[in-house]
């Protein structure tokens, strides 16, 4: 099975998101305050006339927002860089256990070591709590 991904670093940990949820790859620049923001809440950018949301649970991020769709909503994620677009053959393990939240649905093994994938849904979710 092969599986097309865009891949990134949050943190210190290397991600990779399925290439269908991701809208587009915007500059951290464009990301604006939100008063009063929840934890993990980053800001918002602006989208065609609509205020995104832009999370940031993975870890710290920087330089990148990627434009997530899911379902019918569309929010941003801040990391620290996107690395990539890669086709990944094989199969996705099992996440490590422990995480709260949920983001993390399985783990692939690459050439430069182990990558998580990231569970849109799951972010998607976090939106509502």
């Amino acid at each position: 099975m092969t599986t097309t991904m865009v891949c990134f670093r949050a943190g210190r940990t290397d991600y990779a998101i399925p290439v269908e949820h991701v809208r587009e790859v915007r500059s951290s620049e464009e990301l604006r305050p939100l008063p009063a923001p929840r934890a993990g809440v980053m800001g918002f950018l602006s989208d065609q006339g609509n205020a995104l949301t832009v999370i940031a649970p993975l870890g710290p991020g920087q330089e990148h927002v990627l434009l997530l769709d899911h379902d019918d909503r569309t929010f941003g994620l801040l990391v620290a860089e996107v690395t990539g677009v890669v086709s990944l053959v094989g199969e996705v393990g099992p996440p490590p256990a422990g995480q709260v939240g949920h983001f993390v649905s399985g783990v692939i093994t690459t050439s430069d070591g182990l990558v998580l994938v990231v569970d849109v849904g799951a972010l998607d979710e976090s939106l509502d709590r």
